[in-house]
């Protein structure tokens, strides 16, 4: 995808029109390469934005990384972050005291520190800790989105979304608090749709109900994924846990 990629030297509206039309054309593995290309220049992410839907022949919402989000957020382009929002969802500054602990583990996580960290048993704390939401190399669960290609090798983008998991948030895993007639309470991302039902999905299960049994529904600009998950591990965990995340092909478990 080479060619693809060199797309991007070209500042042409119609290079980007035409990639962003004929998107599904591409096969799976190679519409990453140009989804990179289409959020490289200002006009390109427009003009892909603009196909972004639910039908058959657009581009799904969930194609679009945190990783790219930001990006496109990088141009500070207000026409361009108002589709941005509207298309995918928000992206917000860091608070203040979470910008700490970023600045903190930065510091501990080192290209060079993390690269002599044990990744196989950073799968392990990857199945403790992250595989009930998340699916990296084919396992795991999908209730947030999948790692497999998200921009994980670089590690300061892996921290910042970690530390703070609402600060880049689609649209699609935002939480949302369905209240039921019969008292209950569910919190989960709503992941499907019909006239008649919602489906919500939770960590460790998925529930639907019916749409006359809920009462209300609240979405709250936040991520279920929880905040503090790298302070409840050691430093050495921590690395493990980069090291297995910037991994460029699955790891054998230990003693295996």
């Amino acid at each position: 995808m080479t060619a693809v990629r060199g797309l991007a030297l070209y500042d042409d509206l119609k290079i980007g029109e035409s990639l962003a039309k004929s998107y599904r054309s591409f096969y799976p593995n190679e519409q990453p390469a140009v989804m990179d290309t289409l959020t490289s220049r200002a006009n390109f992410a427009k003009a892909m934005l603009k196909q972004v839907g639910t039908a058959p022949n657009q581009i799904p919402r969930k194609d679009i990384t945190p990783y790219q989000a930001r990006q496109m957020r990088s141009f500070k382009d207000a026409e361009l972050d108002k589709q941005l929002t509207e298309v995918w969802g928000d992206i917000r500054e860091s608070s203040a005291d979470k910008q700490q602990l970023i600045a903190a583990l930065k510091g501990k996580l080192t290209k060079e520190l993390v690269s002599k960290a044990d990744a196989s048993a950073g799968r392990v704390i990857f199945n403790q800790v992250c595989a009930a939401c998340h699916k990296l190399y084919g396992e795991g669960n999908l209730i947030g989105p999948d790692l497999t290609g998200s921009g994980r090798k670089d590690v300061n983008y892996l921290i910042e979304n970690i530390a703070d998991p609402s600060a880049t948030l689609a649209a699609d895993y935002k939480m949302s608090v369905v209240n039921l007639k019969d008292g209950r309470i569910l919190s989960g991302n709503i992941a499907a749709k019909t006239d008649r039902t919602l489906t919500i999905k939770m960590v460790g299960q998925e529930q639907v109900v019916e749409r006359g049994d809920i009462t209300s529904i609240q979405e709250l600009p936040v991520s279920l994924m929880p905040e503090g998950l790298l302070l409840a591990l050691t430093d050495e965990q921590v690395r493990n846990l980069m090291a297995y995340l910037t991994s460029d092909s699955q790891v054998a478990l230990p003693g295996q």
